[in-house]
């Protein structure tokens, strides 16, 4: 296939070879979205005399959908133009979900789930549940996964619900960050009780309780004020302030190798 950002860069080159007299680096980087925009309507040969921006108007949806996915073989990325035209066509929507279901290409997935975002279409949300269980899903996949379900927690909640008794603690994690963006359920207050109380990433576990917003969790918390580090400390105190309470701020952290380290950076 044609190498749309091979074009642009040697379009890009050509210029400021022309031009490199006349302008610093600072304004050849301002310089690049206007000479972006003149490529892609400038007629090209090896095209048929059809511009960039023009050349995958001529094309129809499923076509669309496996240049994407071929262009994101190996170390190739698809043209940006290619992307913001998939984007313009409602018809490539079922196109996208059907490469995040069965396509073994995780970078092709990701960038679907991220045009399903940009067009406001619907996601696969059982596939995305499905990852966060799946010890060999692509990370960047699970990640984003778990970005589209907080937007519509409510709608996957049940079907995570059923993961939690056969998760590791990592994935119940996963599984607690999308939860508490749903609504209230003594299921997801018991998730959050037993991570925190597990020991194991108390800060993250602990602004996850603050995010959910149940006050009940505010003892746990306070208990837990007293044995803690610094750097738990400031997540735990975080939290329960969210949740309205108040801590006193009478502990001596000065051995502490996290509070040595914090206000270093600071």
């Amino acid at each position: 296939m044609f190498d749309f950002d091979k074009s642009f860069e040697e379009y890009a080159m050509h210029w400021y070879d022309e031009h490199r007299a006349e302008l610093d680096d600072e304004a050849l980087e301002d310089k690049m979205p206007q000479l972006y925009e003149d490529w892609a309507n400038a007629p090209l040969d090896a095209l048929s005399g059809l511009t960039p921006l023009s050349f995958f108007s001529h094309i129809d949806a499923p076509d669309l959908i496996k240049l994407m996915v071929s262009s994101c073989e190996g170390e190739q990325n698809p043209s940006s133009l290619l992307l913001d035209r998939i984007a313009e066509v409602p018809a490539c929507a079922q196109g996208l979900r059907d490469v995040i279901r069965a396509s073994s290409n995780s970078k092709a997935r990701v960038i679907a789930a991220n045009l399903l975002t940009e067009m406001g279409e619907v996601h696969p949300l059982d596939v995305y549940a499905a990852l966060l269980c799946d010890e060999a899903a692509d990370p960047s996949l699970r990640e984003t996964g778990i970005e589209v379900m907080c937007e519509f927690a409510d709608d996957i909640a049940d079907k995570l619900y059923a993961y939690i008794p056969d998760a590791t603690l990592s994935q119940k994690g996963m599984i607690a960050e999308v939860l508490v963006c749903a609504k209230r359920d003594d299921r997801t207050l018991r998730l959050l009780e037993e991570l925190f109380a597990s020991g194991d990433n108390v800060p993250f576990y602990a602004g996850l309780i603050g995010k959910y917003g149940d006050e009940r969790a505010a003892a746990m918390l306070y208990r837990a004020l007293d044995t803690c580090n610094y750097m738990e400390y400031i997540e735990i105190k975080n939290a329960i302030e969210r949740l309205g309470g108040v801590v006193e701020d009478n502990r001596d952290f000065s051995d502490d190798p996290y509070f040595a380290a914090i206000k270093n950076l600071g």
